[in-house]
């Protein structure tokens, strides 16, 4: 069972939950007999929702190192041939274990290629993976904390051990990394969460793996805030959708190249933009329309996404403040984004997950 801890609770016991998800990955890895992935393979991910946005990154990465990558929404797979067959490996992505469409779709793909990346790998997708890989079984929050940033710890492990990216030796201190960035980067998140939660639409942008943190924070900031997001690829935000940022818009940037040009020619416009970097010198700097949050420049491979979307847990935390309702209520309920377990998500319940 997830998404019944409160989000705060959730955000702040990531340094646990994510040494839990850490250790129980590790082992399941040792146990799941895999071998070494190709250059000439491709690899999908395969997943709905938040599940959905952490395949940016891997393609991302994976591209970069020369590999084949696709991030496929499942329900699109699910309109597929009979027969189908996009990539010789799969990952199959639900934190829940759930998810309907995640599930009929990877029960069309090849046996013996379909790795599960899920919080509960018991549940029902295991009636459609070859290798289970878990997270531990925590409980999460409605709007997905520890759930994405553990998914995204389960990508740099699984594909060291496959062969597919060269370890990383931040990976390993990833639940302390996410420690010290709770504590360094709640001020500036506090400093500009009623900017953020008195918006009257947020743009987040990123490329690369910043496109997945993009996709996360524009999703968190719908589910949690209520405010109307758009998220886009860097350069595809200049080719016309940054024309409606106007007073009252905030814009979210992920990035250090294209990204700092990008407030230059709305902040005069009376758009507030937030630019969350690891550059040392950001054009405009001290402009009052602008704030920069600096991250670390040693974050790395799948940790840079980690700490950008925990820098947007932060700010959702600090924004709801300002809200009258609780981050962890939605309005609207889908009876079939879930498979339903026996006690539990009745059709009142309005704290279901989404993602």
């Amino acid at each position: 069972m997830s998404g019944k801890a409160p989000f705060v609770d959730a955000m702040m016991k990531q340094p646990t939950t994510l040494q839990l998800a850490y250790d129980t990955l590790i082992a399941d890895l040792e146990q799941g007999n895999l071998s070494r992935w190709h250059a000439d393979e491709t690899i999908a991910v395969i997943a709905m929702g938040a599940s959905g946005h952490s395949g940016q990154a891997v393609v991302s990465l994976l591209s970069q190192a020369g590999y084949r990558a696709v991030s496929l929404t499942a329900s699109d797979v699910l309109r597929g041939a009979v027969g189908f067959q996009p990539a010789e490996h799969y990952i199959i992505v639900s934190e829940s274990g759930r998810s309907p469409e995640t599930i009929e779709a990877a029960r069309r793909l090849t046996p013996g290629s379909r790795v599960g990346i899920s919080n509960f790998p018991k549940a029902q997708i295991a009636e459609v993976i070859d290798v289970a890989l878990g997270l531990g079984g925590f409980e999460d929050s409605p709007v997905y904390t520890a759930g994405y940033t553990a998914t995204l710890m389960a990508y740099a492990l699984l594909f060291e051990k496959v062969g597919v990216l060269p370890a990383d030796p931040n990976v390993p201190r990833i639940p302390e990394i996410v420690k010290d960035a709770l504590l360094e980067l709640a001020p500036v998140a506090r400093a500009i969460s009623s900017l953020v939660a008195e918006a009257t639409a947020i743009d987040v942008i990123g490329q690369g793996t910043s496109f997945a943190s993009a996709l996360e924070t524009a999703l968190m900031i719908r589910e949690g805030l209520r405010i109307p997001t758009g998220s886009f690829e860097t350069y595809e935000f200049l080719h016309g959708p940054m024309e409606s940022a106007s007073a009252g818009t905030v814009v979210l940037i992920f990035g250090d190249e294209r990204e700092l040009a990008i407030p230059g020619s709305i902040l005069d416009a009376g758009v507030h933009v937030v630019v969350i970097t690891t550059a040392h010198e950001v054009p405009n700097e001290g402009h009052p329309n602008l704030t920069i949050v600096r991250l670390s420049s040693n974050l790395t491979g799948f940790v840079r996404p980690i700490i950008e979307v925990v820098f947007a847990q932060l700010l959702l935390a600090e924004a709801i403040v300002h809200k009258p309702f609780a981050i962890e209520k939605f309005i609207y309920e889908q009876p079939d984004t879930k498979i339903p377990i026996a006690g539990w998500a009745s059709a009142d319940d309005k704290t279901v997950p989404h993602g």
